[in-house]
Protein backbone atom coordinates (compact mmCIF):
# COMPACT_ATOMS: atom_id res chain seq x y z
CA UNK A 1 0.00 0.00 0.00
CA UNK A 2 2.79 2.68 0.64
CA UNK A 3 3.94 2.02 -3.02
CA UNK A 4 0.74 2.42 -4.48
CA UNK A 5 -0.30 5.00 -3.04
CA UNK A 6 2.55 7.66 -4.12
CA UNK A 7 1.99 6.29 -8.02
CA UNK A 8 -1.67 7.08 -8.10
CA UNK A 9 -1.45 10.38 -6.70
CA UNK A 10 1.39 10.89 -9.49
CA UNK A 11 -1.32 9.33 -11.93
CA UNK A 12 -4.26 11.45 -10.72
CA UNK A 13 -2.03 14.84 -11.12
CA UNK A 14 -0.74 13.96 -14.87
CA UNK A 15 -4.78 13.43 -15.68
CA UNK A 16 -6.44 16.37 -17.71
CA UNK A 17 -8.48 18.39 -15.61
CA UNK A 18 -12.57 17.72 -16.72
CA UNK A 19 -15.43 17.94 -14.96
CA UNK A 20 -16.85 15.60 -12.74
CA UNK A 21 -19.15 13.64 -14.22
CA UNK A 22 -22.64 13.78 -13.17
CA UNK A 23 -24.87 10.84 -12.85
CA UNK A 24 -28.63 11.45 -12.31
CA UNK A 25 -30.37 10.21 -9.29
CA UNK A 26 -33.73 8.99 -11.01
CA UNK A 27 -35.67 7.30 -7.93
CA UNK A 28 -38.34 5.10 -9.88
CA UNK A 29 -41.67 5.26 -8.22
CA UNK A 30 -43.46 2.83 -6.28
CA UNK A 31 -46.53 1.89 -8.06
CA UNK A 32 -49.60 1.50 -5.63
CA UNK A 33 -50.52 -2.51 -5.67
CA UNK A 34 -54.19 -3.30 -4.64
CA UNK A 35 -54.46 -5.90 -2.73
CA UNK A 36 -58.41 -6.15 -3.59
CA UNK A 37 -60.38 -9.29 -4.87
CA UNK A 38 -63.99 -9.61 -5.70
CA UNK A 39 -65.79 -10.96 -2.46
CA UNK A 40 -66.26 -14.72 -3.18
CA UNK A 41 -69.91 -15.51 -1.72
CA UNK A 42 -70.77 -16.36 1.68
CA UNK A 43 -69.83 -19.95 2.24
CA UNK A 44 -72.34 -22.79 3.88
CA UNK A 45 -71.69 -24.33 6.83
CA UNK A 46 -74.98 -26.61 7.05
CA UNK A 47 -74.34 -30.69 6.57
CA UNK A 48 -76.36 -31.42 3.81
CA UNK A 49 -73.91 -28.79 1.74
CA UNK A 50 -70.79 -31.08 2.14
CA UNK A 51 -70.62 -34.49 1.24
CA UNK A 52 -67.34 -35.09 3.18
CA UNK A 53 -66.04 -33.18 5.99
CA UNK A 54 -65.96 -28.88 5.37
CA UNK A 55 -62.34 -29.28 6.47
CA UNK A 56 -61.88 -31.88 2.88
CA UNK A 57 -64.11 -29.79 0.74
CA UNK A 58 -62.52 -27.60 -2.09
CA UNK A 59 -62.64 -23.99 -1.03
CA UNK A 60 -63.36 -24.62 2.33
CA UNK A 61 -63.72 -21.42 4.71
CA UNK A 62 -61.76 -23.12 7.09
CA UNK A 63 -58.65 -24.53 6.01
CA UNK A 64 -58.83 -21.35 2.82
CA UNK A 65 -60.29 -18.69 5.36
CA UNK A 66 -58.05 -16.12 3.21
CA UNK A 67 -59.65 -16.89 0.18
CA UNK A 68 -62.33 -14.81 1.74
CA UNK A 69 -60.74 -12.57 3.84
CA UNK A 70 -62.03 -8.57 2.99
CA UNK A 71 -59.56 -6.40 1.07
CA UNK A 72 -60.28 -2.73 1.03
CA UNK A 73 -59.88 -0.96 -2.57
CA UNK A 74 -57.00 1.88 -3.21
CA UNK A 75 -58.60 5.26 -2.00
CA UNK A 76 -59.34 7.86 -4.62
CA UNK A 77 -57.29 10.87 -6.30
CA UNK A 78 -57.76 14.00 -6.44
CA UNK A 79 -56.45 13.97 -9.50
CA UNK A 80 -57.33 12.38 -12.77
CA UNK A 81 -55.39 8.43 -13.54
CA UNK A 82 -53.73 8.16 -16.77
CA UNK A 83 -55.52 7.07 -19.99
CA UNK A 84 -53.51 3.96 -20.06
CA UNK A 85 -54.43 3.15 -16.74
CA UNK A 86 -55.39 -0.94 -16.49
CA UNK A 87 -59.05 -0.43 -15.97
CA UNK A 88 -59.84 -4.35 -16.76
CA UNK A 89 -58.20 -4.63 -13.37
CA UNK A 90 -60.71 -5.44 -10.22
CA UNK A 91 -59.39 -1.80 -8.49
CA UNK A 92 -58.86 0.17 -11.10
CA UNK A 93 -57.51 4.00 -10.12
CA UNK A 94 -60.20 6.11 -10.17
CA UNK A 95 -60.46 9.99 -9.43
CA UNK A 96 -62.69 11.57 -6.74
CA UNK A 97 -65.89 12.52 -7.25
CA UNK A 98 -67.40 16.14 -6.92
CA UNK A 99 -68.92 15.09 -3.28
CA UNK A 100 -65.14 13.40 -2.57
CA UNK A 101 -63.29 16.48 -3.53
CA UNK A 102 -65.22 19.08 -1.44
CA UNK A 103 -64.49 16.50 1.47
CA UNK A 104 -60.97 16.34 0.83
CA UNK A 105 -60.89 20.07 0.37
CA UNK A 106 -62.44 20.77 3.88
CA UNK A 107 -58.88 21.17 6.14
CA UNK A 108 -61.41 20.09 9.31
CA UNK A 109 -62.41 16.64 7.63
CA UNK A 110 -58.45 16.22 7.12
CA UNK A 111 -57.44 16.43 10.61
CA UNK A 112 -60.26 14.47 12.15
CA UNK A 113 -60.03 11.93 9.60
CA UNK A 114 -56.20 11.15 10.09
CA UNK A 115 -55.46 8.01 12.41
CA UNK A 116 -55.70 8.19 16.22
CA UNK A 117 -52.95 7.94 18.25
CA UNK A 118 -52.35 7.78 21.69
CA UNK A 119 -51.25 11.08 23.50
CA UNK A 120 -48.42 10.38 26.06
CA UNK A 121 -49.41 13.49 28.45
CA UNK A 122 -52.92 13.18 28.46
CA UNK A 123 -53.21 9.33 27.48
CA UNK A 124 -55.91 10.01 25.05
CA UNK A 125 -56.46 8.89 21.43
CA UNK A 126 -56.13 12.18 19.44
CA UNK A 127 -56.37 12.41 15.35
CA UNK A 128 -52.68 12.28 14.83
CA UNK A 129 -52.87 16.10 12.66
CA UNK A 130 -53.48 17.11 16.13
CA UNK A 131 -50.38 15.39 17.54
CA UNK A 132 -46.45 16.13 17.06
CA UNK A 133 -44.58 12.91 16.74
CA UNK A 134 -41.23 12.54 18.93
CA UNK A 135 -38.78 9.97 18.47
CA UNK A 136 -35.78 8.81 20.09
CA UNK A 137 -32.32 9.10 17.90
CA UNK A 138 -28.59 8.51 18.95
CA UNK A 139 -26.81 11.71 18.53
CA UNK A 140 -22.96 12.16 18.67
CA UNK A 141 -21.31 13.51 22.25
CA UNK A 142 -19.70 16.53 21.55
CA UNK A 143 -17.40 16.55 24.95
CA UNK A 144 -15.12 13.85 24.20
CA UNK A 145 -14.51 11.68 20.98
CA UNK A 146 -15.04 8.11 22.25
CA UNK A 147 -17.98 8.72 24.44
CA UNK A 148 -21.25 6.98 24.41
CA UNK A 149 -23.34 8.31 21.98
CA UNK A 150 -26.48 10.63 23.72
CA UNK A 151 -30.33 9.12 23.07
CA UNK A 152 -32.09 12.46 22.84
CA UNK A 153 -35.59 12.64 22.27
CA UNK A 154 -36.21 14.47 18.21
CA UNK A 155 -39.57 15.64 16.51
CA UNK A 156 -40.07 13.90 13.60
CA UNK A 157 -42.87 13.75 10.62
CA UNK A 158 -43.42 17.19 10.87
CA UNK A 159 -41.88 18.47 7.06
CA UNK A 160 -43.61 17.40 4.11
CA UNK A 161 -42.43 13.98 2.75
CA UNK A 162 -40.68 15.28 -0.54
CA UNK A 163 -38.15 17.39 1.51
CA UNK A 164 -37.43 14.55 4.86
CA UNK A 165 -38.80 11.71 5.50
CA UNK A 166 -39.24 9.99 8.53
CA UNK A 167 -36.36 8.64 10.73
CA UNK A 168 -37.64 6.68 12.75
CA UNK A 169 -40.32 3.73 12.69
CA UNK A 170 -41.34 3.84 16.08
CA UNK A 171 -41.92 7.32 18.31
CA UNK A 172 -44.49 8.69 20.78
CA UNK A 173 -46.85 11.56 20.51
CA UNK A 174 -47.99 14.92 22.37
CA UNK A 175 -50.47 17.40 21.50
CA UNK A 176 -49.45 20.18 19.39
CA UNK A 177 -49.23 22.48 22.12
CA UNK A 178 -46.47 24.36 23.63
CA UNK A 179 -47.19 23.74 26.97
CA UNK A 180 -47.90 20.05 26.47
CA UNK A 181 -44.35 19.46 25.11
CA UNK A 182 -42.91 21.11 28.02
CA UNK A 183 -44.87 18.43 30.28
CA UNK A 184 -42.79 16.02 28.95
CA UNK A 185 -39.65 17.01 31.31
CA UNK A 186 -41.90 14.78 33.67
CA UNK A 187 -40.40 11.80 31.93
CA UNK A 188 -43.55 10.47 30.16
CA UNK A 189 -40.97 9.47 27.37
CA UNK A 190 -38.81 7.04 29.50
CA UNK A 191 -41.56 4.42 28.22
CA UNK A 192 -39.68 4.18 24.80
CA UNK A 193 -35.88 4.26 26.63
CA UNK A 194 -35.03 4.76 30.15
CA UNK A 195 -31.93 6.48 28.12
CA UNK A 196 -33.37 9.09 26.63
CA UNK A 197 -33.74 12.75 27.29
CA UNK A 198 -34.33 16.62 26.30
CA UNK A 199 -32.24 19.24 24.49
CA UNK A 200 -33.15 21.92 25.74
CA UNK A 201 -34.52 23.76 22.21
CA UNK A 202 -37.06 20.83 21.74
CA UNK A 203 -40.25 23.95 21.52
CA UNK A 204 -38.75 25.85 19.25
CA UNK A 205 -37.02 23.36 17.10
CA UNK A 206 -40.95 21.89 16.69
CA UNK A 207 -42.08 25.53 16.08
CA UNK A 208 -39.40 26.42 13.53
CA UNK A 209 -40.34 23.03 12.21
CA UNK A 210 -43.98 23.87 11.74
CA UNK A 211 -43.76 27.34 10.22
CA UNK A 212 -41.53 25.48 7.43
CA UNK A 213 -44.63 22.81 6.74
CA UNK A 214 -46.37 25.74 5.98
CA UNK A 215 -43.61 27.41 3.41
CA UNK A 216 -43.04 23.67 1.96
CA UNK A 217 -46.86 23.75 1.27
CA UNK A 218 -46.95 26.97 -0.54
CA UNK A 219 -44.30 26.16 -2.31
CA UNK A 220 -45.63 22.74 -3.68
CA UNK A 221 -48.98 24.48 -4.40
CA UNK A 222 -46.69 26.97 -6.53
CA UNK A 223 -45.10 24.33 -8.20
CA UNK A 224 -48.40 22.33 -8.71
CA UNK A 225 -50.49 25.58 -9.80
CA UNK A 226 -47.87 26.38 -12.70
CA UNK A 227 -47.78 23.17 -14.22
CA UNK A 228 -51.80 23.49 -14.07
CA UNK A 229 -51.32 26.36 -15.73
CA UNK A 230 -49.32 24.73 -18.09
CA UNK A 231 -51.51 21.81 -18.64
CA UNK A 232 -54.52 24.66 -19.30
CA UNK A 233 -52.74 26.83 -21.71
CA UNK A 234 -52.19 23.96 -24.14
CA UNK A 235 -55.50 22.47 -24.15
CA UNK A 236 -57.63 25.93 -23.92
CA UNK A 237 -59.37 24.67 -21.14
CA UNK A 238 -61.20 27.17 -19.33
CA UNK A 239 -59.96 29.62 -15.99
CA UNK A 240 -61.36 27.97 -12.69
CA UNK A 241 -61.98 29.53 -9.57
CA UNK A 242 -59.21 31.48 -7.78
CA UNK A 243 -57.39 29.72 -5.00
CA UNK A 244 -55.42 32.88 -3.40
CA UNK A 245 -55.81 36.47 -4.63
CA UNK A 246 -55.07 39.69 -2.52
CA UNK A 247 -58.23 41.33 -0.79
CA UNK A 248 -58.63 45.09 -1.05
CA UNK A 249 -58.61 47.82 0.94
CA UNK A 250 -62.21 47.93 1.31
CA UNK A 251 -62.83 44.41 1.41
CA UNK A 252 -60.34 44.11 4.46
CA UNK A 253 -61.64 46.72 6.32
CA UNK A 254 -64.75 45.95 6.04
CA UNK A 255 -63.17 42.57 7.43
CA UNK A 256 -62.02 44.33 9.97
CA UNK A 257 -65.24 45.91 11.15
CA UNK A 258 -67.39 43.51 11.05
CA UNK A 259 -65.72 40.46 12.24
CA UNK A 260 -66.69 38.13 9.09
CA UNK A 261 -65.36 36.97 5.71
CA UNK A 262 -68.28 36.43 3.33
CA UNK A 263 -66.83 34.31 1.02
CA UNK A 264 -67.82 30.69 1.07
CA UNK A 265 -65.21 28.68 0.07
CA UNK A 266 -62.57 31.11 2.30
CA UNK A 267 -60.14 28.93 4.69
CA UNK A 268 -57.78 31.36 5.71
CA UNK A 269 -56.83 34.84 5.11
CA UNK A 270 -53.30 36.06 5.94
CA UNK A 271 -51.87 39.06 7.00
CA UNK A 272 -48.35 39.71 5.41
CA UNK A 273 -46.50 43.06 3.99
CA UNK A 274 -43.42 42.99 2.16
CA UNK A 275 -40.21 42.76 5.06
CA UNK A 276 -38.71 46.27 5.57
CA UNK A 277 -34.96 46.89 3.92
CA UNK A 278 -32.12 46.46 6.48
CA UNK A 279 -31.23 50.15 7.89
CA UNK A 280 -27.14 48.91 7.40
CA UNK A 281 -27.23 47.41 4.16
CA UNK A 282 -30.19 48.75 2.79
CA UNK A 283 -31.59 45.19 1.36
CA UNK A 284 -34.22 43.42 1.87
CA UNK A 285 -33.56 39.94 3.76
CA UNK A 286 -33.40 36.66 1.30
CA UNK A 287 -36.11 34.27 1.42
CA UNK A 288 -34.64 31.09 3.24
CA UNK A 289 -36.20 27.47 3.91
CA UNK A 290 -33.27 26.09 5.52
CA UNK A 291 -34.08 23.22 8.30
CA UNK A 292 -31.65 25.17 10.22
CA UNK A 293 -33.23 27.60 13.21
CA UNK A 294 -32.59 30.75 11.71
CA UNK A 295 -31.17 33.58 14.03
CA UNK A 296 -32.59 36.17 12.84
CA UNK A 297 -36.18 35.68 14.98
CA UNK A 298 -37.21 39.39 16.49
CA UNK A 299 -41.12 38.84 18.23
CA UNK A 300 -42.01 43.12 19.27
CA UNK A 301 -43.48 43.51 22.49
CA UNK A 302 -46.65 44.25 21.74
CA UNK A 303 -47.29 41.81 18.70
CA UNK A 304 -50.69 40.87 17.86
CA UNK A 305 -51.69 37.18 18.46
CA UNK A 306 -50.51 34.57 15.42
CA UNK A 307 -54.66 34.53 14.30
CA UNK A 308 -57.79 35.47 15.09
CA UNK A 309 -61.00 33.72 14.51
CA UNK A 310 -63.27 35.45 12.44
CA UNK A 311 -67.36 35.17 11.40
CA UNK A 312 -68.72 33.74 8.33
CA UNK A 313 -71.15 35.33 6.59
CA UNK A 314 -73.80 32.66 7.18
CA UNK A 315 -75.89 33.41 10.28
CA UNK A 316 -75.74 29.98 12.48
CA UNK A 317 -78.91 28.75 13.59
CA UNK A 318 -79.63 29.50 16.93
CA UNK A 319 -82.32 26.48 17.24
CA UNK A 320 -79.74 24.18 16.97
CA UNK A 321 -77.39 22.58 19.95
CA UNK A 322 -74.21 24.16 20.70
CA UNK A 323 -72.75 20.27 19.90
CA UNK A 324 -70.91 21.00 17.18
CA UNK A 325 -69.71 25.20 17.34
CA UNK A 326 -70.17 27.55 14.11
CA UNK A 327 -67.58 27.57 11.50
CA UNK A 328 -64.78 30.34 12.00
CA UNK A 329 -62.15 31.55 9.48
CA UNK A 330 -58.68 32.38 10.99
CA UNK A 331 -56.88 35.20 10.06
CA UNK A 332 -53.12 35.09 10.76
CA UNK A 333 -50.76 37.78 11.15
CA UNK A 334 -47.78 36.61 9.58
CA UNK A 335 -45.86 39.08 11.69
CA UNK A 336 -46.36 36.95 14.97
CA UNK A 337 -46.70 33.56 12.78
CA UNK A 338 -43.18 33.82 11.58
CA UNK A 339 -40.58 36.11 13.77
CA UNK A 340 -37.80 35.08 11.62
CA UNK A 341 -37.35 37.97 8.71
CA UNK A 342 -36.06 35.53 6.06
CA UNK A 343 -38.67 33.25 6.66
CA UNK A 344 -41.46 36.01 5.81
CA UNK A 345 -39.49 36.99 2.88
CA UNK A 346 -39.65 33.61 1.36
CA UNK A 347 -43.29 33.18 2.42
CA UNK A 348 -43.81 36.45 0.55
CA UNK A 349 -41.96 35.45 -2.32
CA UNK A 350 -43.80 32.62 -2.63
CA UNK A 351 -47.14 34.69 -2.52
CA UNK A 352 -46.04 36.27 -5.28
CA UNK A 353 -45.52 33.45 -7.13
CA UNK A 354 -48.65 32.15 -7.18
CA UNK A 355 -50.32 35.71 -7.32
CA UNK A 356 -48.56 35.57 -10.65
CA UNK A 357 -49.91 32.02 -12.22
CA UNK A 358 -53.42 33.33 -11.16
CA UNK A 359 -52.64 36.47 -13.33
CA UNK A 360 -51.95 34.15 -15.94
CA UNK A 361 -54.61 31.87 -16.07
CA UNK A 362 -56.88 34.65 -15.77
CA UNK A 363 -54.94 35.82 -19.08
CA UNK A 364 -55.72 32.79 -20.99
CA UNK A 365 -59.56 34.13 -21.14
CA UNK A 366 -59.26 38.04 -21.07
CA UNK A 367 -62.46 39.95 -19.96
CA UNK A 368 -62.96 43.73 -21.31
CA UNK A 369 -60.66 46.41 -19.65
CA UNK A 370 -61.62 47.60 -16.58
CA UNK A 371 -61.65 51.48 -15.17
CA UNK A 372 -58.47 52.47 -13.13
CA UNK A 373 -59.54 51.29 -9.70
CA UNK A 374 -60.06 54.16 -7.08
CA UNK A 375 -58.23 54.16 -3.89
CA UNK A 376 -60.24 51.64 -1.40
CA UNK A 377 -60.15 49.40 -4.62
CA UNK A 378 -56.47 48.60 -4.13
CA UNK A 379 -54.47 45.56 -3.26
CA UNK A 380 -53.76 45.76 0.25
CA UNK A 381 -51.46 43.19 2.70
CA UNK A 382 -54.30 40.48 3.69
CA UNK A 383 -54.36 37.47 1.07
CA UNK A 384 -57.35 35.06 1.11
CA UNK A 385 -56.57 31.84 0.55
CA UNK A 386 -59.85 29.63 -0.92
CA UNK A 387 -60.57 25.68 -0.65
CA UNK A 388 -63.46 23.36 -2.50
CA UNK A 389 -63.90 21.21 -4.60
CA UNK A 390 -63.18 23.07 -7.84
CA UNK A 391 -59.87 24.18 -6.26
CA UNK A 392 -58.66 21.01 -5.36
CA UNK A 393 -58.34 20.02 -8.81
CA UNK A 394 -55.65 22.64 -9.25
CA UNK A 395 -53.31 22.17 -6.41
CA UNK A 396 -54.37 21.23 -2.26
CA UNK A 397 -54.69 24.72 -0.13
CA UNK A 398 -56.61 22.81 2.41
CA UNK A 399 -52.96 21.22 3.17
CA UNK A 400 -51.68 24.60 3.25
CA UNK A 401 -54.99 25.44 5.60
CA UNK A 402 -54.02 22.53 7.67
CA UNK A 403 -50.70 23.39 8.03
CA UNK A 404 -51.18 26.88 9.68
CA UNK A 405 -53.94 25.18 12.05
CA UNK A 406 -51.26 23.17 13.45
CA UNK A 407 -49.31 25.81 14.36
CA UNK A 408 -51.82 28.41 15.19
CA UNK A 409 -52.88 25.23 18.27
CA UNK A 410 -48.83 25.35 18.88
CA UNK A 411 -49.23 28.66 20.02
CA UNK A 412 -51.65 27.99 22.42
CA UNK A 413 -54.59 29.28 20.36
CA UNK A 414 -57.64 26.52 20.30
CA UNK A 415 -57.00 25.00 23.09
CA UNK A 416 -58.28 25.31 27.19
CA UNK A 417 -55.87 26.42 29.64
CA UNK A 418 -55.59 23.23 31.60
CA UNK A 419 -54.33 20.35 29.85
CA UNK A 420 -57.09 17.21 29.96
CA UNK A 421 -55.72 14.24 31.58
CA UNK A 422 -57.50 10.36 31.26
CA UNK A 423 -58.97 11.06 34.92
CA UNK A 424 -61.01 13.99 33.65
Amino acid sequence: MARILPRLLARIERQPKQAPTVFPFRAQKRKPKSLYRPPLPLPSFHPADHPQSILLSPGSPVTDARDYAYHKMRPPSPAKPPKDAASALPDPPRQMSPVELGWWSNPYLRMLSSPLRLCSVTQRHVPSDLLIRLVGMQLPSDEQPGAKPMAKLVPDGILHPKYANRKVSKGTYVLCWRKAVELLQKGSYKRLSHDLSLYPNLAQHIAHLLRLRVLQEFELLADRMSYDFDRRKRLGIPSPDTILRRLTYEEYGSMRTTGSVPYQNAVAVLVLPPVNKDVGTGQRPEGSMSQLPPEDEHIPPNAPPTSTLLKTSDDFDEDLPDTISPLRIPLYNAASAFPSRSQRAALYSLLMRILKTEEHVRGLHPKTAQPRSPENQKSSHAFLLCSDNKTAKRGDPAAIALALWRLRMYDSEGWANSIPTSDN
